[in-house]
């Protein structure tokens, strides 16, 4: 489809699933661990439709700004997906995906969606910037899980 483009980085984890889902999911410390986003605590069960809110500093688009992502899919301990922006200009859908391997470690695999009319043009110039951006945020998701620091 000529109006959507994606990002996606996979990274391996040496801890259980369950480990890398409840940081993945423990929105109020990604301060701790997450280089550009920090968001609210969410209290109770996730579900698809709750708002999630935060601030978004630095990255590929510099400069700090609020932001608010709609939660499309939990599959706990599995998938977890997002989504964000305006749909009638650019939007995006960011997924998150955990695989328990026979190793007892955990294969990471972090994407993005972008469609929109404008998405061709906001973001196909900035996809090696974000793909950067991506293996930076799945490497300090790796040592937060597998360190706790």
């Amino acid at each position: 489809m000529s109006d959507s483009l994606s990002v996606s980085v996979r990274t391996r984890i040496n801890a259980p699933v369950e480990k890398a889902w409840q940081v993945l999911t423990d929105f109020g410390s990604y301060h701790t661990w997450h280089p550009i986003l920090t968001l609210e605590s969410h209290a109770g069960p996730l579900a698809a439709g709750e708002l999630l809110q935060g601030q978004s500093s630095g990255g590929p688009a510099a400069g700090e700004r609020s932001v608010a992502f709609t939660i499309a899919l939990v599959q706990e301990p599995n998938h977890l997906a997002w989504t964000g922006g305006d749909p009638e200009v650019v939007a995006g859908r960011h997924a998150f995906h955990l695989e328990q391997l026979a190793d007892g470690t955990t294969e990471f695999i972090e994407s993005e969606v972008f469609t929109g009319p404008a998405a061709p043009e906001v973001i196909g110039g900035q996809l090696p910037a974000l793909h950067a951006a991506y293996e930076t945020f799945a490497a300090a998701f790796k040592k937060f899980v597998e360190t706790g620091h």
